[in-house]
């Protein structure tokens, strides 16, 4: 959970010096966390089946808006609750110094495209494509 609070603060960054989510301050972080947690759901999902278990999750197009309604309504509902989102940014705030500052955007682009790379592999893994032909 630890890399989902780091993500939420640098997107929580993202979303303050865009200055688009100063009244909702915590959906701000929200919106790039949601697209991480779908890409490692749905390779998780993937790499399950490739196991050769079924897990009976069938994403058909009508419900894709409720699942991404209630998904950010489970993140924000997460981080809101009793202040979560405070204490993660106050703690990244207070352990600025002491490491490197890496500029939000390279932070969420490079964990997107490492999700996406993986959910690329598990649906490769699923299929018994590439270098999982043999398996």
């Amino acid at each position: 959970m630890k890399i989902y609070n780091y993500l939420y603060y640098k997107t929580f960054l993202l979303a303050k010096k865009s200055k688009n989510f100063e009244d909702i301050p915590v959906l701000g972080g929200i919106m790039f966390l949601m697209l991480c947690v779908m890409f490692n759901l749905f390779a998780l999902i993937l790499f399950i089946e490739g196991l050769g278990f079924r897990t009976g999750l069938d994403f058909k197009p009508e419900y894709k808006y409720p699942f991404c309604i209630g998904l950010v309504c489970l993140l924000l509902f997460y981080y809101s609750y009793k202040g979560r989102y405070k204490k993660i940014v106050e703690y990244y705030e207070n352990r600025k110094d002491k490491g490197i500052n890496i500029h939000p955007i390279i932070v969420i682009i490079f964990y997107l495209i490492v999700s996406f790379g993986l959910l690329l592999l598990a649906g490769l893994f699923k299929n018994r494509d590439w270098i999982f032909a043999n398996i």
